[in-house]
C-alpha cells in the first residue's frame, strides 16, 4: 500500500492588475548577470528583458495571513535563461 503525503501550500495569492512589458535587450548587457550554468534565452534570434508588475492580494504563508504583508504592490525585472 503506498501512503501518499501531502505537503502544505508555502503561498497562496491572488494575482490582479497584471502589466508585462518586454523589450528587446542587448546580449552583452545581460550576459554579466547570467547564472553560471544557464545561457541566455533567444526567441527568434533576440533577447528580451521584461517588467512585471501586479498587485499581490490576500496573501498567506502556509495559510496563515501575515501582518501588513496581505496585499502589496510587486515589481521584477527580468530576463530569460535556459
Amino acid at each position: 500500500m503506498k501512503s501518499e503525503t501531502t505537503q502544505p501550500i508555502f503561498l497562496t495569492a491572488r494575482w490582479k492588475y497584471l502589466l508585462m512589458a518586454n523589450y528587446v535587450v542587448d546580449p552583452a548587457v545581460l550576459a554579466p548577470y547570467v547564472p553560471r550554468g544557464t545561457e541566455l534565452d533567444y526567441f527568434y534570434g533576440q533577447t528580451y528583458a521584461s517588467i512585471v508588475g501586479f498587485r499581490f492580494l490576500d496573501t498567506k504563508l502556509l495559510g496563515i495571513p501575515v501582518p501588513f504583508h496581505r496585499n502589496f504592490t510587486e515589481v521584477n525585472l527580468r530576463f530569460y535563461v535556459r
